[in-house]
């Protein structure tokens, strides 16, 4: 089939109607008069067409590098395959992490030990600040509170936003290890800086530290096992926003501002236990997605350790949990006292939110 031009068409038509149909045919495909530069240009554009049909087609680039263009269309193939000049565009890169610097392999997640290393430099900085202060107590609690405040934000966007999915296992390490960090300190270092503070752990903080590091450090052995692992881990370690608030009430029993200053009062008498419900309530919906995912997991029929260490897993929740379900109840059970008695026209003493912080 020969191609005719419609400028060509228009040239014959110029030259006069001497010509019949059947010449007229042959003059195209044999003609070698000058055409317009616009025919020459559409020509040009019908060849190329042509040509990259066959190349795209499997005719091969090897056949356009002999053609009239074949190095144009060799360029504009290399186009549409680097996505420049309005080509295709590659696909999108998922979150990935590079510590090698600009030219070094990227990889999926963050190398373990940073998490540690944050948490041991956190150690050490704190040791130094209650060395040099007088108000141990406070210094440490705020630093703890300013630390874990920020973790837990970062844990709930974490969990909210699945591209943030390759921070799950250095978040993970990093939430076990700073409550292993808060453990030493409580238990070891703070009454060797200050041996006449006199500091005592509870029995409730200890219970929840230890059940948190099991937690934390078995959720970081099955981050990569149990899918959907990650995302309840930093789920629960999200709760730590929740940090600030009985620090604050420590502090307002201290300064007397509880008593005294009725819009702390009442700043704290709503938003502590409202806190801690929403706190407790998150936990335990973390929980029950757990049991989803062992649910899952199990079923795949692991080695019969990984399956122990996965119900210690989820026991070590549960008492995380129960823990937050006995802080909110104390925690509203105090609210519900002084608002009664504020209702009946008595004074909470002094003496009496002393006895809440001790």
């Amino acid at each position: 089939m020969t191609l005719v031009s419609p400028c060509a068409l228009g040239s014959r038509g110029l030259a006069g109607r001497r010509l019949d149909s059947s010449r007229a045919t042959t003059t195209t495909t044999t003609t070698t008069r000058r055409r317009p530069a616009s025919c020459s240009a559409w020509r040009a554009w019908s060849v190329s067409g042509r040509r990259r049909g066959e190349a795209s087609s499997g005719g091969g680039e090897g056949r356009s590098r002999g053609l009239p263009g074949g190095r144009q269309i060799e360029r504009d193939l290399e186009t549409d395959r680097t996505g420049g000049g309005g080509g295709k565009l590659p696909p999108p890169r998922s979150l990935r992490v590079s510590f090698s610097g600009d030219d070094g392999d990227p990889q999926d997640h963050i190398p373990f030990g940073y998490g540690s290393f944050l948490a041991l430099v956190l150690l050490v900085a704190k040791c130094l600040v209650c060395y040099c202060t007088e108000d141990v107590e406070t210094a440490f609690m705020s630093i703890d509170l300013g630390f874990l405040t920020f973790l837990g934000w970062l844990c709930l966007f974490a969990f909210r936003a699945p591209s943030m999915a390759a921070l799950h296992p250095f978040l993970i390490e990093l939430g076990s290890a700073v409550i292993m960090e808060e453990m030493v300190f409580s238990m070891l270092l703070v009454n060797k800086i200050k041996p006449d503070l006199d500091y005592k752990v509870t029995k409730d903080f200890l219970v929840h530290h230890v059940s948190s590091a099991i937690m934390g450090w078995l959720a970081l052995y099955f981050c990569t096992r149990a899918l959907g692992t990650g995302f309840v881990a930093v789920g629960v370690i999200g709760t730590e926003v929740t940090t600030f608030l009985p620090v604050a009430f420590r502090e307002s029993v201290r300064s007397k501002k509880i008593s005294s200053d009725k819009r702390i009062s009442a700043f704290l008498g709503v938003v502590f236990p409202a806190a801690f419900c929403w706190r407790t309530y998150w936990s335990s919906k973390m929980w029950l997605r757990l049991l989803k995912v062992g649910r899952s997991y199990l079923a795949t029929s692991p080695v019969l350790a990984n399956q122990v260490l996965w119900r210690i897993g989820e026991l070590s929740v549960a008492t995380v949990v129960g823990c937050n379900w006995v802080w909110t109840h104390r925690i509203l059970k105090g609210s519900m006292k002084v608002a009664m008695r504020r209702s009946r026209g008595q004074k909470s003493d002094d003496q009496y939110f002393q006895k809440e912080i001790e």
